[in-house]
């Protein structure tokens, strides 16, 4: 009987073992994502933060006097559990943190920027580039980012 409940536990630790795909976010602490044009009149710069179920907008204008407009909202935790799950972080930890050339001759700049697992990354990429390991999160980030169109 021993050796039946030894061997089950065995398989059961074995088993949970693969349960969990590598790379996936355990402990999330935010997620940040934003866009940027160096040449442009107006609001040029937008940031979204996702922290402890909060989302923060914020945009501002370039120049000496920033004049940044801030808005927030709750966000649901099925929403940040989808967005985490687009998140490899093994194959996000392997590209470069800045690809292509971002906001030159104006073309924009994008970056996502996650803080989990005790551990920074931040990707900057050329605007409406994003890599594919970003692709599906992005997608779901700039939904967010254009909930707060009425943030003034």
């Amino acid at each position: 009987m021993k050796k039946i409940l030894q061997i089950i536990l065995t398989l059961a630790l074995i088993t949970s073992g693969f349960s969990c795909k590598k790379g996936n976010i355990k402990n999330l602490n935010s997620i940040a994502y934003g866009s940027s044009f160096g040449m442009c009149a107006g609001y040029c710069s937008n940031n979204l933060l996702i922290s402890d179920l909060k989302l923060t907008f914020s945009k501002s204008k370039n120049g000496q006097s920033a004049d940044t407009k801030t808005c927030s909202k709750t966000i649901s935790e099925a929403d940040v559990t989808a967005i985490k799950n687009e998140l490899n972080i093994s194959k996000i930890s392997n590209l470069p943190e800045v690809i292509g050339y971002p906001d030159c001759a104006d073309g924009g700049a994008e970056w996502i920027s996650i803080n989990a697992d005790g551990k920074q990354y931040k990707v900057t990429y050329e605007y409406g580039k994003a890599p594919k390991e970003l692709e599906a999160a992005v997608a779901r980030l700039k939904v967010l980012k254009d909930s707060f169109k009425d943030c003034n």
